[in-house]
């Protein structure tokens, strides 16, 4: 095992053909911080272009994505109580907010552009925008138990991470607005409605996520490169609708 990376905000390291991303703790410090954000950009960029480095995986401590940690956070940005004449709730820290926002799109928009096929797989409670960020990957799995918190309901704010547009994507029009405007969504909800591709037990779920990488990437280069860059066509827009989101919101 080769390690890239390791601090209390992530761990990036190859290991048997695959390059891991381990989200760790402080999760809404990383992606507010423009130092740390950046290094991370360059280690996804290491790893696309390293020749060995078949896949690219990406994946979270059971509680890093937690309410508790969104709750925190809100807590942190937002005005309690105050609403702004367009009835969103008034930020009062709002250079942080919007880093947030911008820094994980930055991340999301990268990841959309790697080249080899990237995993995203998700434990324990996540919130919505995160849910959005694993949704960019090629195979998207969780373990048993893990729920989709659609948390920003809670708060009165937009479904961040850009999960509208990927779940617009995914299914009909009105299933995706259904399910964003529910409290959550269980793992098995999701592998029904096309969000996973699978789901694990909690025992041993790296095992069975490495295992199941190499079944899949187990196909020559070119294949997966070209397979891959006509799938991802329909993604093209995706900036487009970051764009859109930054001037709703006066980014």
């Amino acid at each position: 095992m080769k390690v890239l990376a390791s601090n209390d905000f992530y761990e990036v390291y190859n290991n048997q053909e695959i390059g891991f991303i381990e989200i760790k703790e402080k999760v809404f410090d990383l992606i507010t911080d423009v130092q740390l954000s950046d290094r991370l950009l360059k280690l996804i960029n290491e790893i696309d272009h390293d020749n060995e480095t078949k896949a690219l995986l990406f994946y979270n401590h059971p509680d890093s994505f937690s309410d508790e940690q969104y709750d925190r956070f809100m807590s942190r940005v937002l005005d309690q109580g105050g609403l702004e004449q367009n009835g969103r709730p008034h930020i009062a820290e709002r250079n942080v907010r919007f880093r947030e926002i911008n820094i994980l799109n930055t991340l999301i928009l990268r990841i959309s552009d790697v080249q080899k096929i990237v995993f995203s797989a998700l434990q324990g409670s996540v919130v919505t925008s995160f849910v959005g960020a694993a949704m960019v990957a090629d195979f998207r799995y969780a373990a048993e138990g893990t729920v989709l918190s659609m948390i920003h309901n809670k708060y009165g704010l937009h479904p961040a991470g850009g999960l509208p547009y990927f779940l617009s994507h995914t299914v009909h029009h009105s299933k995706a607005l259904e399910l964003q405007l529910q409290d959550k969504i269980t793992a098995e909800e999701a592998l029904e409605y096309g969000l996973l591709n699978k789901i694990f037990p909690k025992e041993n779920f790296k095992e069975y996520l490495v295992d199941e990488i190499h079944k899949i990437v187990n196909r020559s280069f070119s294949t997966i490169r070209d397979t891959k860059r006509l799938t991802n066509f329909s993604r093209s827009a995706l900036k487009s609708y970051f764009d859109f989101e930054a001037g709703l919101l006066n980014l």
